[in-house]
């Protein structure tokens, strides 16, 4: 197995700011089967915040008569109810990270497919491509980019199409409204503040379920249009 040395653009806000060679080995990349992984995760993903979001849902617009029908449930000290939420909310937070470990792990080889096959069109390095998600302020817009990069030249390589998917847009603005909702915690002395931070907690659930189906739909076709790479000249990247 032999090393491929890529000339690498120096660029300070894309991971690599001194330029310098980026090696890259031949062999199997198929972003196919980490794909049908990350929408096993997904598919678990939706229905579950689907879950979380009524039950924020009913807290605030019934919260008497939910309560006390979580009360109701009370068997022996213990309610049956709260405690499949429990469960059901360490589910959620478990398939969460792990489709985080995919998508990171699936834009990571995208981004090396990309850097072997048409070196030098790339910006992006392949660990900027999912580090820049969990970089203060700069996660605002970096991770946008460089989706938005990586999609752009498979399309360009693959032949499929001279533009990125229009997806990606509605993609980014449902996930970033939906962390930034969801993180909201604000302890000033504002009239209802409860009730708005429950409602912020729905907004945040339905915009997250949002952005998981485009997500899904966006990997699906950043995997496809890679495997069409295997037939223009690149097959030894894959093989």
């Amino acid at each position: 197995m032999t090393d491929k040395i890529i000339e690498a653009k120096p660029n300070l806000f894309h991971g690599n700011p001194k330029g310098e060679q980026l090696p890259y080995e031949d062999g199997s990349r198929s972003l196919i089967n980490i794909f049908k992984c990350l929408r096993v995760g997904l598919i678990l993903f939706v229905p579950l915040a689907a879950i979380l979001a009524a039950h924020t849902a009913l807290l605030l617009t019934f919260p008497n008569a939910y309560v006390a029908f979580l009360l109701s449930q009370i068997t022996e000290g213990t309610s049956v109810w709260s405690y499949g939420l429990i469960w059901l909310s360490l589910v959620y937070r478990v398939v969460y990270v792990v489709c985080i470990f995919l998508s990171a792990w699936l834009l990571f080889r995208a981004t090396r497919n990309l850097h072997t096959v048409v070196p030098g069109r790339l910006i992006t390095t392949p660990h900027w491509a999912w580090l820049w998600f969990f970089i203060p302020f700069a996660n605002f817009y970096k991770p946008y980019k460089a989706v938005s990069e990586i999609d752009l030249e498979t399309r360009r390589a693959s032949g499929i199409s001279q533009q990125s998917n229009p997806l990606i847009k509605a993609w980014w603005i449902c996930f970033i409204l939906s962390v930034f909702l969801g993180a909201t915690d604000v302890t000033l002395p504002i009239p209802n503040l409860a009730q708005i931070l429950l409602a912020f907690e729905i907004v945040s659930g339905v915009l997250g379920i949002i952005a998981a189906i485009l997500f899904l739909q966006i990997t699906r076709d950043l995997a496809n249009h890679q495997e069409f790479l295997k037939t223009a000249g690149a097959a030894q990247v894959f093989d």
